[in-house]
């Protein structure tokens, strides 16, 4: 390790001593350097009498360097805040990370970034909304963070993998924690064709405290954040608020007034964040006019599947009109496909039975329809 590499590795696992301690000592000492080369006088002040105990056993750069050995050994490599690598967005935020962790790669910022966050336990329309937008807006080199948890999370990561994208999980735990447990196999895929980000050293488990922290990680990195779903007291508005303050367009997708899991984004849109209604609203904000160019071909290519698919479901023109007028992305009712079609009532059923029985629309309601393939 180079010195400054070491010093900052120390700095950040100084045992017992967190992110709040550090941010003391940077703004008296200034560098990690001068915090390993202080008296004890001058150290004894910042810490508790426990904290102390422990500082002393601290600095032995033998072992912090057999441990970064293995790290390294095991794929897990780390960049701190005089890196090149970091981020210059990151250094902005209040409290910046000392050090990232991360298996993989990082987001390459001179793309555009976007956070996707919502609920844990999504609806099944959240869930499909999250997958379908992740994997359109990969389709305009749009880079998609989340936080690996259940729910949206995992179902943005899905959709970027889905459309062979750039995708990263920022942890809550330690670089090596997988929470939840099911998430095993997404874990490892996304550290194959991604990345997976943290703050914290290897065997540190996830904490609830940690996640309103690991929040403004994913929210600094991001152009901007997207709220899929969320309830009035979600750790996702958390997120859209460390967003804002970081000056970072917030989006978010409606839902009915009635509904836990689309309170907190109706509420969001309500205080100005952006109604989203389909993936381009957010691809016109956060890439630019000749990036949104170069990613029209892929939507043209789309389209042209998109075409296959109806030829190969559709028997005739009458199931072709109403395939087309299904979407995978914004929901259609019964009554719209009614008005839009100028079929009877009757002849619109029993299309719409016949596709649900070959597996090509599902209701996210009553009479509420999107298609799934």
């Amino acid at each position: 390790m180079k010195d400054n590499d070491f010093y900052w590795y120390w700095f950040a696992n100084i045992p017992g001593i967190g992110l709040k301690t550090r941010k003391k000592f940077l703004e008296y000492f200034r560098h990690p350097k001068y915090v390993y080369e202080a008296s004890d006088s001058e150290i004894k002040v910042f810490l508790t009498k426990k904290q102390w105990e422990r500082f002393p056993f601290s600095k032995n750069r033998e072992k912090s360097e057999k441990e970064v050995q293995r790290l390294q050994e095991e794929g897990i490599f780390f960049i701190h805040r005089e890196s090149p690598e970091y981020a210059e967005r990151l250094k902005q935020l209040y409290m910046p990370p000392d050090l990232l962790y991360y298996k993989g790669r990082f987001p390459d910022f001179s793309k555009p970034v976007l956070a996707m966050v919502g609920a844990r336990k999504a609806t099944i329309y959240g869930r499909n909304m999250a997958r379908e937008f992740a994997s359109e807006l990969t389709g305009y080199g749009i880079q998609i963070i989340s936080g690996m948890a259940a729910g949206v999370d995992t179902s943005s990561h899905l959709g970027a993998l889905d459309a062979g994208g750039y995708t990263a999980g920022i942890l809550g735990g330690g670089i090596d924690s997988i929470y939840p447990r099911e998430n095993f196999n997404l874990y490892q895929k996304v550290c194959k064709t991604g990345g997976i980000i943290s703050e914290y050293n290897v065997g540190i488990p996830s904490q609830k405290g940690m996640f309103p922290m690991r929040n403004r990680i994913i929210s600094g990195m991001a152009d901007g954040v997207f709220v899929v779903e969320a309830g009035e007291r979600s750790g996702s508005l958390i997120t859209a608020d460390q967003g804002l303050e970081q000056g970072k367009d917030i989006f978010a997708l409606p839902g009915r007034i009635t509904d836990r899991y689309s309170q907190g984004c109706n509420y969001l849109i309500s205080q100005g964040a952006i109604l989203v209604r389909s993936p381009e609203d957010i691809a016109e904000i956060i890439v630019k006019e000749e990036k949104i160019g170069n990613a029209r071909p892929n939507m043209e290519k789309k389209e042209s599947e998109n075409f296959k698919l109806q030829k190969f479901f559709c028997e005739n023109k009458n199931e072709e009109k109403i395939f087309n007028l299904i979407d995978k992305v914004r929901p259609v009712t019964f009554e719209n496909l009614l008005e839009n079609s100028d079929f009877s009532a009757f002849e619109l059923q029993h299309i719409l039975m016949k596709f649900e029985l070959k597996n090509i629309i599902y209701q996210i309601e009553q009479n509420v329809y999107l298609r799934k393939i």
